[in-house]
């Protein structure tokens, strides 16, 4: 009789999630992060993958727990923070979509956190702290970004 095979490991079942994402079953990839954090529930990268998954599947309130749940293993890990933000900012929530950005203060060179808080800012009726965060959105966004038409027109707009 073959010997059993050992246990999928936690990059086993991190790919096997990954790939059940790609081809759009994510009712399996659900499952697969979840029995990964049943068995290691401090697992970042499974913490933040959930948190995604639920964010695609427009599910904020699970979506906002998870990425939640990795800033609290790694207050440092930026994507987390900055998918946070956007998350609160998709669900009409400006002040805490700037409270998650700004409990880490961007680098000069992130500029989409730049042009999302300046975003954040418009809709809460601040153009003169939004003016500041497009221009340092402005000196690092590449010309050829998908958002630079955007960029470009909120500035012209705040000129006028």
């Amino acid at each position: 009789m073959p010997a059993p095979s050992p246990p999928p490991t936690e990059f086993d079942t991190l790919g096997a999630a990954a790939a059940c994402v790609k081809r759009g079953d994510f009712e399996t990839a659900l499952t697969h992060l979840k029995a990964l954090l049943a068995g290691n529930p401090r697992h970042e990268l499974a913490n933040g993958m959930l948190a995604g998954l639920y964010a695609q599947l427009k599910m904020p309130d699970r979506a906002r727990h998870y990425f939640e749940q990795v800033l609290r293993l790694n207050p440092a890990n930026v994507l987390a923070r900055f998918q946070l933000g956007l998350l609160h900012l998709e669900t009409g929530q400006p002040r805490d979509a700037l409270e998650a950005w700004q409990s880490k203060p961007p680098s000069p060179e992130d500029y989409l956190t730049h042009f999302y808080s300046a975003v954040a800012l418009l809709e809460l009726n601040r153009p003169d702290e939004a003016k500041v965060r497009l221009l340092q959105a402005a000196q690092h966004m590449p010309a050829d970004h998908r958002l630079h038409p955007e960029l470009q027109r909120l500035r012209h707009s705040l000129q006028s």
